[in-house]
């Protein structure tokens, strides 16, 4: 059977992994975040990065150790030897990668409302159309349009810090405008804005060195991540009050409006289309992946045909063909927000195996003692996998509190 191209380096990856953590987040998410919390918003960043961090070191020690494009599938059948945990666990995956291609395409329709004024939904599903044909055509052509369009989303974002520089004192962080619960749901919703680096594993087939790259990325992807998010969000509070924020379709370009006139408008309108679709693109490439490598013959847990490779592209198509259909009908929902909870639940789901598979594995001899090894330890047992496990749940049980709770209204 023919093999994915490798072809994916270390500066690659990395911007792989800032593309989509930042245009997933920042661009899509954050009015809907700001609703929740207000300016404590700063606070919820933190939050989100905490968890994110954890189980991003789970992640990166798996990885190193497992490097794989079926990446979570494999971890649970390495730590548990149990084929449904592992089917289920990749079930998860893959429907979190599709619902967040959804969400995000969402958001390119709503920042392609200020140019052209159509509804978000027949929008996105032209982007998800346009990203899936890039994805088929090859890897090599997907990372040259993810690193470009990555740097224009990345200079979106130094804009919006330069502007609102001389407003950072102004933003009231703790000040908890629907208190700490409110903290908790933007946290929540922020955590979608962190989704991106557990995606890097699913093209470690498309890696050169994948045991040194995928831990050295995912620590620089959420690294990076995390300082841009705290500074942009200062100054978007510093510039825009929390409430008109909160409100925004378009809140990154509404900051620049505020910070620079009506021409910065729709310059952020633009390059936010750029951040979105470059996320669409990178969570269209993970999710075939994942579905390629668990329909390989050596798992007979996906169909075989789904494994199959064009000779000529070097991609998964038929999974490409697969991912694209499936995606489209979380589209048709229209809502940014409840999609971006939904594929946050599924995530958490995997993150909460992903971290039992690590905390597992180190005492049940397995694992082999190479690769990179999470730090903070006592003996085999990985502090940083527990915090990884305890804070995916406890986000988990928040949320499910909170659906029960407003249901009952």
């Amino acid at each position: 059977m023919a093999e994915l191209k490798r072809a994916v380096g270390l500066l690659e990856a990395s911007v792989y992994g800032v593309g989509l953590i930042l245009g997933a987040g920042i661009y899509a998410i954050l009015g809907e975040a700001v609703a929740e919390t207000g300016e404590s918003i700063i606070v919820s960043f933190l939050l989100a990065a905490g968890v994110a961090t954890f189980t991003g070191l789970s992640y990166a020690e798996l990885a190193s150790r497992y490097p794989k494009g079926e990446g979570e599938y494999l971890y649970a059948w390495a730590a548990f030897e149990n084929k449904r945990l592992s089917e289920v666990t990749a079930i998860f995956r893959v429907l979190t990668g599709i619902i967040a291609a959804a969400a995000v395409a969402l958001a390119f329709g709503q920042y392609f409302a200020a140019f052209v004024p159509l509804s978000s939904v027949p929008v996105a599903i032209g982007v998800l159309v346009v990203m899936s044909a890039i994805n088929f055509w090859g890897i090599e052509t997907s990372a040259r349009i993810n690193l470009l369009f990555t740097a224009i989303e990345i200079a979106g974002l130094l804009f919006i810090i330069v502007i609102g520089i001389r407003t950072w004192g102004s933003v009231e962080i703790t000040q908890f405008e629907h208190g700490i619960s409110g903290v908790f749901s933007a946290t929540f919703l922020l955590f979608f804005a962190y989704t991106g680096f557990e995606s890097l594993v699913n093209i470690a087939e498309e890696m050169k060195t994948p045991s040194s790259t995928i831990p050295r990325a995912i620590g620089i992807s959420i690294g990076l991540s995390t300082v841009v998010y705290l500074l942009v969000g200062l100054s978007a509070l510093g510039l825009v009050n929390w409430q008109v924020l909160g409100d925004s379709q378009a809140p990154l370009a509404a900051v620049a409006l505020a910070g620079w006139g009506e021409d910065a408008f729709v310059v952020l309108s633009a390059i936010a289309l750029f951040a979105t679709a470059n996320t669409v693109l990178i969570l269209l490439i993970s999710t075939s992946r994942v579905t390629y490598g668990i329909s390989k013959a050596e798992y007979n847990s996906f169909p075989a045909v789904f494994a199959r490779v064009h000779p000529k592209r070097k991609t998964p198509y038929i999974a490409v063909s697969l991912v694209a259909l499936v995606t489209i009908p979380f589209a048709l929902m229209g809502d940014l927000g409840a999609v971006a909870e939904l594929a946050n639940l599924a995530l958490l789901a995997v993150f909460v195996i992903v971290n039992l598979s690590l905390l597992k594995l180190r005492y049940s001899g397995d694992a082999q003692e190479t690769g990179y090894r999470a730090p903070l330890n006592i003996g085999r047992f990985s502090i940083t996998a527990f915090l990884g496990l305890i804070t995916s749940v406890g986000l988990i049980l928040f949320y499910l509190a909170e659906a029960v709770r407003f249901s009952s209204w």
